[in-house]
């Protein structure tokens, strides 16, 4: 039977569901454990479908529980859904067939139908995300998963914001914040490190008029020429210097570093520099407002002594643009503080779909559409300098892909910026596995920026702030039972923790007796998410569980539920203390031409579709293998069909074999452990040497997955798998394995188990990789052989390094013996001699150190270089015919010339590997017994070459006979064309009779 992965996996599925191990063993390890592993979940977002990159988290997740689990501890492995926000609420849209404003939105459906169609999304994908981990093989505590939009979670994340409320940390303000017309609502800072992308604006050189000079003008330049519309100020840098440039019968001012770039720009040869100047000599020079009979608005700001006028900015940047920069307040962070700085007004008539209200000619225009008739209306007036189009990194909303705006709106925020040492030292405690992640979630926490929490949408956890209409006194609600005690009006009937129905919730003011309606924003999902470990857990497993001791998700996740966990456990716990003791981020998952995945290049790999036609296994092993958990990687399922497929496939094979040999003479791992072989005397070198080089893997492995070092623990596994187990302990014990002399069988009963110890524990260290070839193996080979093992392979113990089997010296002369052989084969090569090709001699030219290291191991280099006789030596053989390969001190000098027996004996085994394939083809055990094989197409030359080796032939593929032939015979048999260098030979199998 071929390694079927597919196949062994939904049987492994079917024995977990009917057995319900994923239960018991979360309900095991609860009552019999070493102690408690915290665990949080990152929720994914139910709103799409599972791809490869959630994958590839989903696997690092399943590991380290599997791996922790069999460690001995209990880890509260429970699933978590995020399920509101802004992200679910578009996917609600869409499956309402709106795209319309959200006003729009609102007047037509209303919010009840909106909350409706929110939930059904989330039973929608809910229902594909659970397909998907069904396939990968999760073993998350589904039943007990949390829900970020039950009321009973929505409580507790109140509770973060009460805290923050009770400090001082969150109030209202009216401040500068990024918004998307398209979405309607404002986004935090961390919202907006995730949307940059490449887009195209306008880029303006522009000209004001310096008021009280004749012909003088600021030079500047904006990619946002609608922000001209609520200009307040200009600014300089205090310390740089600025110079009056004559153009034409113009002057200009501008920083002086800029001016010969700028000329050269503009195509301007013919300009002179004036006089030069700090920013701060400009500072308090007025500029006339060209703009100001278009916006008759802007006129009652003209009575400010400092509107219209230059002032001193540090943040002024001189080494690009113009170096003077226009200030408008109510568009920018930067020139909002600027002006709040200096009690200058500000200015910023937008409603909530990014248009124009009180601006003149451009009410009702969007802001982004109104740059062409900003450029326009300065064109009109000969102020535009040069216009054109820039492409360059732009800030988009992480769902819509819109150009985000800024804009001065009235929001709530937490006021992280008063906690950052705290922050910054609470982050500085955890470890992140990989240097360069640690450095960037340590440089965007220390920016420090305040968090803008509130939203404008529906669907989401809602501000739990009333205010009075009468006083403006407000009032926190931290619980679903105060609300109710405080309540004047209640709504009747069903009642839930969200829009609509909170808003019908009245309260009294307690200062003036008038009525206090709620604040109508819902807060930040991110907050929502962050909320996790309190909102999820009880009191009593808060304590227990929080500090986790490992999380994990992907590297966008820096700014995003990794930076808010952290934010809101400080404000919730007052102290420098992360929620997590590590956190590690993994890379993005690209195509495989390094693409990123998007609909529109029809590249997306999504779990379900993938794994409904490759392995779960494969897959697994292959994201974990591919590179470091940190890299980037491309996805290709064609490589991993090469080698993690091979390593797979070669450790199902490596059972089999183990299997049906070990069942054939009578194995039984009850009696023959491997204190009986050692008792006896069964063991030799070849099986100690596997089982010390078995130690150094478990100390590996365990290493390994302990610090995240996935790709270096799947490859440790992979060259044990191959090149220790396959290559080299089976070549080594093979010709052992093939005899049936009674006589022998204690010592082939030491080879299995051996084995049965070795390829037990392989099995238990790939568990938390690939569970499912884990299980089946478990299952169809240990189980089969020792029922008293556990049910499952996921109750057993994780392995732990036994020293009485390590001996580095003997891995060390073991090493020293695989130097030799690659010699051999190198040798063998260059010659065009195949391994199969038994040869007479070979002379090891290499210090007398070496020699008596190799000597001991002296019948297993002759069987494994498949040579008849071994010399050491100090010098090279004389005479011809060697074929030679050296390193360092060690040749290796191989005689070449074969007579009849070695070339008869070679082509036997060329022929009995075809024999052995065509076996396997027909599905016949390695140890039937069969009755005969018969090989047609010989030359009579070759037949006469075969006879003297027939006897160890038959012994090598399981036959009675071997019947040779000229020509194929006209017997009853299935024949197979093989190539056999030049010849085509046909060969044929009898079964048993």
């Amino acid at each position: 039977m071929n390694y079927s992965p597919m196949d062994i996996e939904e049987l492994v599925r079917d024995f977990w569901e009917k057995n319900d191990i994923r239960r018991r063993l979360h309900r095991w390890r609860a009552e019999n454990n070493r102690g408690a592993r915290g665990w949080v979940e990152g929720p994914p977002t139910l709103n799409g479908v599972p791809h490869v990159g959630h994958a590839r988290g989903r696997v690092i997740k399943d590991l380290r529980y599997r791996f922790t689990t069999m460690q001995g501890y209990y880890v509260p492995f429970r699933a978590g859904w995020d399920c509101q926000g802004l992200p679910v609420e578009l996917e609600a849209e869409k499956a309402l067939g709106f795209a319309g404003s959200k006003k729009e939105l609102l007047e037509k459906i209303g919010e009840e139908r909106l909350v409706e169609e929110c939930k059904k999304t989330l039973e929608k994908y809910y229902a594909i995300w659970m397909q998907a981990e069904r396939k990968l093989g999760m073993f998350m505590d589904y039943e007990n998963a949390y829900w970020t939009y039950k009321d009973e979670y929505i409580e507790r994340e109140w509770q973060y914001l009460k805290r923050a409320w009770d400090r001082g940390l969150l109030g209202e303000d009216y401040y500068v914040v990024a918004y998307c017309p398209s979405c309607q609502t404002s986004l935090s800072h961390a919202e907006v490190a995730l949307g940059y992308e490449e887009v195209e604006n306008p880029s303006l050189y522009f000209k004001f008029p310096i008021r009280g000079r004749k012909n003088e003008y600021l030079l500047m330049w904006t990619t946002m020429p609608y922000t001209l519309v609520t200009d307040m100020m200009a600014a300089v840098h205090p310390e740089a210097e600025y110079a009056r440039v004559r153009v034409g019968d113009e002057v200009w001012i501008m920083a002086r570093g800029r001016v010969e770039p700028l000329m050269q720009e503009f195509g301007i040869e013919d300009y002179e520099i004036l006089e030069t100047m700090p920013g701060k000599a400009l500072e308090g020079l007025k500029y006339d407002f060209p703009l100001l009979d278009i916006i008759p608005e802007q006129k009652k700001f003209e009575e400010h002594p400092l509107v219209r006028s230059v002032i001193c900015e540090d943040f002024v940047d001189v080494h690009t643009a113009t170096g003077v920069v226009h200030m408008s307040p109510g568009n920018g962070e930067e020139d909002m503080e600027a002006a709040r700085k200096r009690g200058v007004p500000i200015y910023a008539p937008f409603d909530d779909e990014g248009r124009f209200t009180d601006a003149g000619i451009f009410r009702g225009v969007f802001a982004r559409d109104a740059d062409d008739m900003v450029i326009e209306e300065l064109r009109k007036r000969g102020l535009v300098v040069k216009v054109g189009k820039i492409r360059h990194e732009y800030p988009t909303c992480w769902r819509s892909h819109h150009k985000l705006l800024w804009v001065a709106r009235r929001e709530y925020f937490l006021w992280v910026n008063r906690l950052v040492d705290k922050i910054v030292e609470a982050a500085e405690k955890v470890e992140y596995y990989y240097e360069a992640p640690r450095n960037r979630f340590l440089s965007i926490l220390k920016e420090g920026r305040h968090w803008c929490i509130s939203r404008e949408r529906i669907w989401g956890t809602p501000l739990p702030i009333w205010v009075c209409e009468k006083c403006g006194h407000k009032v926190f609600i931290s619980s679903k039972k105060e609300l109710k005690e405080k309540a004047i009006e209640f709504p009747e009937g069903y009642f839930e923790l969200h829009k609509p129905w909170i808003d019908r919730v009245v309260l009294r003011c307690e200062k003036c007796g008038g009525r206090m309606y709620r604040e109508p924003f819902v807060i930040d999902v991110w907050h929502n998410s962050g909320a996790a470990p309190y909102a999820s857990f009880t009191d009593e497993e808060f304590k227990r569980f929080i500090p986790a001791y490992f999380l994990v998700e992907a590297i966008d996740q820096t700014r995003g539920w990794a930076n808010s966990l952290l934010l809101d456990h400080v404000i919730l716990t007052g102290k420098a203390e992360s929620p997590y003791r590590a956190f590690l981020f993994y890379g993005f998952v690209l195509d495989a031409q390094g693409r990123k995945m998007s609909k529109s290049l029809g590249n997306v790999i999504t779990v379900n579709e993938l794994l409904d036609r490759y392995s779960a296994d494969v897959c697994r092993f292959y994201l974990m293998w591919k590179c470091s958990p940190i890299e980037t990687m491309n996805f290709d399922i064609r490589e991993a069909y090469k080698r993690p497929y091979q390593v797979l496939n070669t450790l199902y094979h490596l059972h089999r074999f183990f299997m049906q040999n070990a069942e054939y003479d009578g194995f039984n791992p009850k009696v023959h452990t491997l204190e009986w072989a050692e008792a006896n005397g069964y063991l030799k070198l070849p099986d100690r040497w596997l089982l010390s080089k078995l130690q150094g893997l478990i100390e590996d492995i365990t290493w390994g997955y302990d610090r995240c070092q996935f790709h270096t623990a799947t490859a440790k596994l992979e060259n044990f798998v191959i090149e220790v187990v396959s290559r080299s302990y089976i070549p080594m014990v093979r010709r052992e394995l093939w005899s049936d002399d009674p006589e022998t069988l204690g010592r082939r009963l030491a080879i299995y188990a051996t084995l049965w110890k070795v390829l037990r524990t392989l099995v238990l260290l790939f568990n938390p990789v690939t569970p499912f070839i884990a299980e089946f193996l478990h299952q169809a080979v240990y189980r089969q052989m020792d029922d008293s093992l556990p049910e499952s392979v996921n109750f057993e113990s994780w392995p732990t390094v036994e020293e009485k089997f390590r001996n580095r010296e003997l891995e060390e002369a073991f090493d020293r013996l695989e130097e030799v052989v690659s010699l051999v084969y190198a040798a063998r090569q260059s010659a065009g001699l195949k391994r199969r090709w038994p040869l007479r001699r070979v002379v090891v030219v290499a210090p007398a150190e070496t020699a008596s290291v190799l000597e001991p191991l002296r019948d297993i280099l002759l069987e494994l270089a498949n040579v008849k006789e071994l010399e050491f030596s100090s010098s090279a053989p004389s005479g011809e015919g060697w074929a030679v390969a050296e390193e360092g001190q060690v040749a290796v000098y191989l005689d070449t010339s074969r007579d009849r027996l070695l070339i008869g004996e070679g082509l036997m085994r060329d022929l009995a590997r075809r024999v052995q394939s065509l076996r396997r083809d027909m599905g016949f055990t390695p140890t039937e017994i069969l009755e005969a094989a018969h090989i047609a197409g010989l030359e009579q030359g070759d037949i006469e070459l075969l006879k003297p080796h027939l006897e160890l032939m038959k012994d090598l593929v399981r036959v009675k006979r071997i019947e040779l032939h000229t020509e194929e015979p006209d017997i009853p048999l299935k024949w197979k064309e093989y190539k056999l260098d030049r010849k085509k030979v046909h060969i044929a199998i009898q079964g048993k009779q």
